[in-house]
């Protein structure tokens, strides 16, 4: 978590759902920036809406004066933001982990990260960049995250599961064993998942077939 003031991209229920977090561990709020006209000069909660990303003022703080969190829903807006971010003021986004997570070695967290409440990160798992992990989450030893992959509120990913690249995991799945899902792959939510996800398929049911 980070020691510097923070802006949050997007203002949306995800976006709340950080900004709850970040007050939780105290870090302050400088406030939101999105593009939608409408919402600026607006506030949420105490929160004010700066302004939009183009506004200079308030991007040219990030990196340099505060930290940034992109809390956008769509995936493919999120990552086209995080790595305009990253290109443009050299600088990753910070990780929300909500205080009442439970993680046994934050050393393998990366950047961008957030962490749902009551999350349990277990020994030796690993987490890339930009993962979002929900509330009760359960990751067992050794499994591997990597960057983009949602994970859905009361999940669990079995011990040394393999997760790729964009995968998105439905709440209350469960992923057995050693197995891995592919790039881009899709569990729909309540699935309990038994056998390997080729790259960009969608598996629904108990167990997961193959839509």
């Amino acid at each position: 978590m980070t020691s510097l003031p923070v802006i949050i991209i997007g203002v949306n229920p995800f976006a709340l759902e950080v900004a709850s977090i970040f007050q939780k561990n105290e870090v302050v709020i400088y406030g939101f920036l999105d593009d939608d006209p409408k919402k600026k000069d607006t506030q949420v909660g105490e929160i004010p809406v700066l302004g939009g990303t183009e506004d200079e003022s308030y991007w040219g703080l990030i990196g340099k004066n505060c930290g940034v969190f992109v809390a956008l829903e769509n995936p493919t807006e999120r990552k086209k933001m995080i790595e305009a971010i990253m290109e443009d003021r050299q600088v990753k986004p910070v990780n929300a982990i909500h205080p009442s997570a439970i993680i046994a070695d934050v050393k393998n967290l990366a950047y961008g990260v957030y962490i749902g409440a009551g999350a349990i990160i277990q020994p030796e798992a690993k987490l890339a960049d930009h993962c979002m992990i929900g509330a009760g989450v359960i990751v067992e030893t050794g499994a591997q995250i990597e960057e983009y992959v949602q994970i859905g509120a009361g999940s669990v990913i079995g011990k040394e599961c393999k997760l790729d690249t964009n995968c998105f995991i439905g709440i209350q799945s469960t992923l057995v064993g050693s197995i891995k899902i592919g790039k881009g792959a899709t569990v729909g939510a309540g699935s309990v998942v038994i056998e390997p996800v080729p790259a960009s398929k969608r598996v629904f049911g108990n167990p997961a077939k193959l839509l």
